[in-house]
């Protein structure tokens, strides 16, 4: 090209009047060599985050979202497909299998990365090697409600009623090693009490909360808040690391005694183990630009979500953490792969 402008000048006769922006035009036309599809997001093929969850639920509402501001920022499509099923492993596994050219990202949940591999026998990935951490933008919070017929107003009244009949007070999830189910395992170990565990696995517990059939549970915010501002049920504490601003006059429970107590369904996105650490980078960097934009604020506290932001390292390491925290817990409960 820059043979070309040379040639063009010569035969114009001014060429030591033009040179200066002759210069100019070869410098600007070096900074549009093209660039890598591992180096940046892929120019002129869409990117597609795969959910594991169906249309809707918290995770595709974020996924969405998601797509929506990196088609802004990058200015090309990025879809979202969704494949639900085994507890959102069919989306994991068919992303870590996927090419790692940058073109398919994981909407991932804490589920299919460190609590499956707990509950299976035959994984057709490993979650630790097959997967890159990229970024975790946001969480599904969670908050221990009771049912009135408790008759306990605080979480302090909570602890001491379940310390007063040790293993007397049911308390619901939606089956074994679920978010629910895990959460309150680790909230009993800490605040030294003994619940009656009662999983449901195809109706959802929260009717019989509301009417009083078990008596406690923590619910995603999403699910419970509506019945928490009717009356119906009694909030006890959110177990984010901040107060939520769609429930600003609930304590955390780690302000009530237990610091650093943090449970909830972190969604972060992930990609094949292929891809470049400069892909990784710059896509880590623009979805901390969409985190913090406001309409995606907005659509995730209206949902009752949380927004989050955690960068490649720190996200890395907490699902190291979390792996290794469930193996011991799980062990610890017994709870036998299928």
């Amino acid at each position: 090209m820059a043979y070309g402008i040379e040639m063009i000048i010569r035969r114009l006769s001014f060429t030591r009047m033009l040179r200066p922006f002759w210069c100019l035009a070869a410098a600007g036309a070096a900074v549009v060599l093209p660039v890598s599809a591992q180096d940046a997001p892929p120019v002129g093929r869409p990117v597609t985050i795969v959910v594991g969850f169906p249309p809707g639920g918290a995770p595709d509402v974020i996924a969405r979202e998601v797509a929506r501001g990196l088609q802004e920022i990058w200015g090309q499509p990025a879809l979202v497909s969704n494949k639900s099923g085994g507890g959102s492993m069919l989306a994991a596994d068919a992303v870590a299998h996927a090419p790692a050219d940058g073109t398919t990202l994981l909407l991932a949940t804490d589920t299919s990365i460190v609590v499956i591999p707990f509950l299976q026998e035959k994984m057709p990935y490993n979650s630790l090697t097959d997967l890159k951490p990229i970024a975790i933008v946001g969480s599904i919070p969670m908050m221990l409600v009771a049912s009135p017929s408790l008759k306990v107003k605080t979480l302090a009244e909570f602890i001491a009623a379940a310390k007063a009949r040790p293993g007397a007070i049911d308390y619901a999830s939606y089956g074994i090693g679920t978010a629910h189910h895990m959460s309150m395992e680790r909230f009993q170990t800490l605040a030294g009490i003994n619940l009656n565990h009662v999983p449901y696995s195809t109706t959802p517990p929260i009717a019989d909360l509301v009417a009083g059939h078990v008596s406690v549970m923590w619910s995603a915010v999403s699910t419970a808040q509506a019945m928490v501002q009717a009356g119906k049920l009694v909030p006890l504490a959110v177990g984010s690391v901040s107060r939520l601003p769609q429930l600003p006059d609930v304590p955390t429970v780690s302000e009530l005694g237990f610091p650093g107590f943090d449970v909830g369904i972190w969604t972060g996105v992930m990609a094949p183990v292929g891809v470049s650490t400069a892909f990784v980078k710059k896509v880590q960097d623009d979805l901390q630009k969409v985190v913090a934009r406001p309409a995606y604020r907005e659509k995730l506290i209206q949902q009752g979500n949380e927004v989050r932001f955690i960068g490649t390292e720190d996200f890395a390491k907490r699902i190291q953490t979390e792996y290794a925290n469930n193996g011991a817990l799980f062990t610890r409960l017994n709870i036998k792969k299928n």
